[in-house]
C-alpha cells in the first residue's frame, strides 16, 4: 500500500512538473521573425525609373509587392503608347538571380537577373520582362547592385508580345 502512494505521488509531482514546463515555454517563447517583414529599398535610374521602399520582395512563389515605375520615353516609344512614359505608372514587381543555362555546357554557369514589371490601363494590361546585367553584392552592407547596359526588354500587352525594346539602367536594393 505504501508502494502505490508513492507510485502516486511521484507520478503526480512528475506530471505536475511536465504540464508547468510545457505552459511556460509557450509563455516564455518568442515569436519567429517574418523573413518577408523587412522594408527593402528598390531603387532603379535609367531606362526604368523609381525609388520605393517595399516588404516582401521577392521570393520566387510571390508576393509580388506593388511598386510604382515610369518607363522612359526615349526606350518606349515604339512599344508603349506615349501618355504611359509622362507618369509613374502602379503596378507590382518581381525580380530574382537565375542561371544562364546555355552556358552548362561547358561547365560554366553565369548568374544573371531578372526584373519583371506588370500594371493594367484600363482594360489593357501591359507586362515587360528583362534579363542579364551585370550583379555586383555587398553582404556587408547588404546592397544589391545590376548594371543592364543596352539589354532587350521584351513586352506583352494583354498578353500577346510586341516588339523588344533595349534598355540600360542600374538597380540597387538596400535591405
Amino acid at each position: 500500500m505504501k508502494s502505490k502512494t508513492i507510485s502516486v505521488l511521484f507520478l503526480s509531482i512528475a506530471l505536475f512538473f511536465s504540464i508547468t514546463l510545457i505552459l511556460v515555454s509557450f509563455g516564455l517563447s518568442k515569436p519567429k521573425p517574418n523573413p518577408n517583414s523587412n522594408p527593402e529599398l528598390i531603387i532603379f535610374e535609367g531606362d526604368l525609373e523609381g525609388n520605393q521602399e517595399v516588404v516582401g520582395c521577392c521570393p520566387n512563389a510571390g508576393p509580388f509587392p506593388e511598386y510604382n515605375m515610369t518607363l522612359s520615353e526615349k526606350a518606349f516609344e515604339t512599344a508603349i503608347p506615349k501618355e504611359m512614359t509622362e507618369k509613374p505608372l502602379d503596378g507590382n514587381i518581381f525580380m530574382n538571380v537565375f542561371l544562364d543555362l546555355s552556358e552548362h555546357d561547358r561547365g560554366k554557369r553565369k548568374a544573371m537577373y531578372l526584373v519583371q514589371f506588370w500594371w493594367t490601363e484600363g482594360d489593357t494590361e501591359y507586362f515587360i520582362e528583362i534579363r542579364g546585367g551585370d550583379i555586383e553584392s555587398n553582404k556587408k552592407t547588404k546592397i544589391l547592385t545590376v548594371t543592364f547596359v543596352d539589354v532587350p526588354c521584351k513586352i506583352w500587352i494583354n498578353d500577346l508580345p510586341k516588339e523588344p525594346v533595349t534598355v540600360s539602367f542600374n538597380l540597387t536594393r538596400k535591405l
